[in-house]
């Protein structure tokens, strides 16, 4: 027996917050009476809908995919541009991005059906880090990243990093490890455009305990092995006291 939140997460329906909207609208039903309680308990057996559409709960799938440029982090674009579904050529259940990259972004984007793993990995609540890999404009200083660290405000909105380090200086350009716990829009661009080293590169090294293959080449994906799949699952319980 889980909670029917849960369950609808789990079942690929949306995130745990949007089932718990969907329940107190009064758009759920289990064997055909309406609940508005999102902890009621359910064993998967009942006939479950959503917005009178059965819910079938699928195996989980859990994909790594390494995002290259200039590929938009949604599943549809209705102006016809390049999205990561596009890179999902043979992918039969339905998936869906775990956190956002912009267009210009690359590097580790996870897709899954897990709507409550993908709810903990993104909601800033849970203080997830999340590593990148940064290619900057002329030679940063540790000053710099220090700024970053205590945290700045661009246009009314706040902004820092968890981490920061520098890991190469060249001649023209430098290269810094920073870790976020959370993932405002253009975050890392902002903060490196205010303090005068804008953005080259930008790439997402890991997601929790979860690090980008090196072996996938942009474009490419894989299957998380179970391994992996359990050490997410295993960081999300630890994360939540359970």
């Amino acid at each position: 027996m889980e909670r029917l939140n849960k369950f609808l997460a789990r079942a690929g329906v949306a995130s745990r917050r949007k089932c718990d909207q969907l329940i107190k609208e009064g758009k759920v039903t289990i064997n055909g009476r309406i609940t508005t309680n999102p902890a009621e308990r359910v064993s998967g057996k009942e006939i479950i809908k959503v917005e009178d559409k059965v819910v079938k709960k699928e195996d989980l799938v859990y994909i790594e995919l390494y995002k290259p440029r200039d590929y938009l982090t949604t599943l549809y674009d209705p102006r016809g541009r390049r999205t990561v579904a596009d890179l999902l050529s043979g992918v039969t259940t339905r998936v869906f991005p775990v956190g956002r990259l912009d267009s210009e972004s690359e590097g580790l984007l996870l897709f899954t059906n897990d709507g409550a793993l993908s709810y903990f990995l993104t909601h800033p609540r849970f203080e997830v880090e999340k590593k990148y890999l940064v290619y900057v404009e002329g030679k940063i200083e540790k000053r710099g990243l220090s700024i970053l660290k205590k945290g700045i405000t661009v246009k009314d909105i706040p902004y820092r990093i968890r981490r920061g380090e520098i890991k190469e200086i060249y001649s023209n350009c430098s290269v810094v490890e920073v870790t976020l716990l959370e993932g405002k829009k253009h975050e890392i661009r902002i903060m490196f455009d205010y303090l005068g080293h804008p953005v080259l590169r930008l790439i997402r090294i890991s997601m929790g305990p979860l690090v980008l293959d090196k072996n996938i080449l942009p474009g490419e994906w894989r299957f998380l092995s179970d391994e992996e799949v359990q050490l997410l699952q295993k960081y999300q319980e630890e994360k939540l006291g359970r």
